[in-house]
């Protein structure tokens, strides 16, 4: 039909008069638009750290790297080695990161059952960790890890080891 849904109802005089509920649903929706954009901020500064990070370490041991080129390493095994490094650490921090959520939701189900009185419906828990969820947090952390490592892998892969092993350490 020609007519929208919102003219239907219209039509058949079914418009509140109380637009609260609609006001409470924008209000919502604008704090929610915020808090992707300070998690969006959030993310951006992680990954700058994260390759900060991986540039200062690639060159702390750019002797150790100039070495192993030495030695017989490709530039695939140093970009391997620096690659699953960021894995591990981006793993082991993704899961620190899902356990201490974890502990703070049970913290907060905890002051919650003994500090808030009982309401219709009030649920057992105020949160929800699915198995997937858990995942998700880890292969993020995982990805952005690596994300922020792949330059500084680059580098360290290039690394000529006739200069890395000529500079005085």
């Amino acid at each position: 039909s020609e007519w929208g849904l919102r003219d239907q109802v219209a039509f058949l005089g079914l418009v509140p008069h109380d637009t609260r509920a609609r006001d409470v649903s924008v209000l919502i929706s604008g704090v929610l638009a915020l808090l992707v954009l300070v998690a969006s901020v959030i993310l951006a500064v992680a990954a700058l750290n994260i390759a900060h990070t991986f540039r200062m370490l690639v060159a702390a041991r750019q002797h150790e790297i100039g070495l192993y080129r030495a030695l017989g390493a490709s530039a695939r095994d140093i970009r391997a080695w620096f690659s699953s490094l960021a894995l591990v650490i981006g793993t082991v921090a993704g899961l620190a990161g899902a356990l201490v959520a974890r502990a703070g939701g049970s913290v907060a189900d905890w002051r919650a059952a003994k500090d808030l009185p009982d309401f219709p419906f009030k649920p057992e828990s105020f949160f929800v960790f699915p198995w997937w969820l858990w995942l998700l947090a880890i292969g993020f952390a995982s990805a952005f890890a690596l994300l922020g490592a792949i330059g500084p892998a680059r580098r360290a892969s290039n690394t000529d080891p006739a200069q890395a092993l000529a500079r005085d350490k």
